[in-house]
Parts: C-alpha cells; structure tokens; sequence
C-alpha cells in the first residue's frame, strides 16, 4: 500500500513538474526547484522501500 501511495505521488510531481515547465521557461525558479526536490526524495523513499521488500 505504501508502494502504490508513494508511486501515486510520484506520478503526482512529475505531471505538476510537467505543466509548470512548460508554463515556465526559467528551470532554476524555487517553484520548480522545490518540486524537483520533493520529486528526488519521493524516489529516493520508493526506491529504498523496495529494496526492503525484495528482501524479505
């Protein structure tokens, strides 16, 4: 469940990221550079709790 939460997310930044890069020509803005930030993280988590899981 925390898996299909966190790929949810993921799809979730990558659209906004998506959408604002296009409405936005200037890739160093906060906005963009926040999201990407919060997008890296997310991967970073899903990434890990996978690993965890095959694993087990």
């Amino acid at each position: 469940m925390l898996l299909q939460n966190l790929e949810q997310e993921i799809h979730t930044l990558r659209m906004v990221l998506y959408d604002l890069g296009k409405e936005v020509d200037d890739y160093s803005s906060g906005k963009i550079l926040l999201l990407s930030k919060q997008l890296d993280e997310k991967i970073i988590q899903y990434q890990k709790l996978k690993e965890y899981k095959c694993r087990q």
